[in-house]
């Protein structure tokens, strides 16, 4: 198992935002989350030729121009096999019941499912497939979170026009950010998109090995799952900025005593079950490892 994560630096515009983009080989079958522009679509694509890959299944984890931006790139090129997402036109009674204030019917409800999940719509007729109904995407690569309830109930509130447009400290469209877990050998990745804090920890966390920050680092939120991993010396932290001027992205997150590996600092990044099992001795003791954790606080 190979994990690529794209990064800016390799975009025409680096200050631009270009978002995340993650390429998941498997040896069998490829396997995109989220493509946040064009020129990771051509990466993608130079990938496929060099690899012997004729096709991609793509994961997009929401909405966002940053995270779907590349996508149409390979559809029109012919090089998507299925597109998985969480396609809210399924669940239009369910909404209708959580918010259950008399005004919205089905067709209102789906109008505004239409115009604020543009991209996902832009997207029918191009073998899409719903995120909670199919949940293995391939050998070792699931769809592991957040729970449909929590997805649904924060879709519904952004459909409310009574209500907030955030939640959980994030809008609502990064709120409904759906998880990948991808599973290197006997470690696992876990994947988050734009998630809230409340989300990723629906998930056991102690169970992944590499967890992707969300938000590209948002400082808020990856400290906060730092914090609810301090015990685990060993863990790898990625953060995908890419940003440009977003309010998501990684200043000010402070990582000293901790495995965070940047696009932003070091470009691309890739990783294997080597390059996430480096001996913990090239970290410092244990003790050092918590004292630094510690000065963290």
């Amino acid at each position: 198992m190979k994990i690529i994560v794209l990064s800016s630096q390799q975009c025409e515009n680096k200050d631009a935002n270009n978002g995340d983009c993650f390429i998941i080989d498997n040896g069998q079958e490829l396997i995109l989350y989220d493509c946040g522009c064009e020129e990771y679509a051509q990466y993608v694509m130079k990938y496929m030729d060099e690899n012997g890959y004729e096709k991609v299944k793509v994961v997009l984890s929401h909405n966002d121009d940053d995270h779907f931006k590349g996508i149409p790139v390979l559809v029109e090129n012919g090089k998507v096999s299925e597109i998985t997402t969480v396609l809210l036109l399924k669940y239009v009674d369910e909404l209708i019941d959580i918010i259950d204030d008399g005004r919205k019917n089905r067709e209102s409800i789906k109008r505004q499912i239409t115009e604020i999940y543009d991209n996902i719509y832009q997207l029918s007729g191009n073998n899409l497939q719903d995120a909670f109904e199919h949940t293995e995407i391939a050998e070792g690569i699931t769809i592991s979170g957040p729970e449909k309830d929590y997805i649904l109930n924060a879709a519904a509130k952004g459909l409310d026009t009574t209500e907030s447009d955030h939640i959980d400290g994030e809008t609502i469209t990064n709120a409904t950010s759906i998880h990948l877990s991808v599973k290197i050998m006997d470690k696992y990745l876990l994947l988050t998109g734009d998630s809230t804090f409340e989300s990723v920890t629906q998930e056991n966390l102690q169970n992944f090995k590499v967890i992707q920050l969300p938000h590209h680092g948002k400082k808020d939120t990856g400290e906060a799952i730092m914090e609810e991993l301090k015990n685990i010396v060993d863990e790898v932290y990625i953060v995908s900025d890419n940003t440009g001027n977003s309010n998501g992205g990684s200043d000010g997150l402070e990582t000293k005593g901790y495995d965070v590996r940047n696009t932003k600092n070091s470009g691309m990044i890739s990783l294997d079950y080597n390059s996430i099992t480096r001996n913990r001795e090239s970290r410092g003791t244990l003790s050092e490892i918590y004292s630094n954790k510690a000065r963290c606080k």
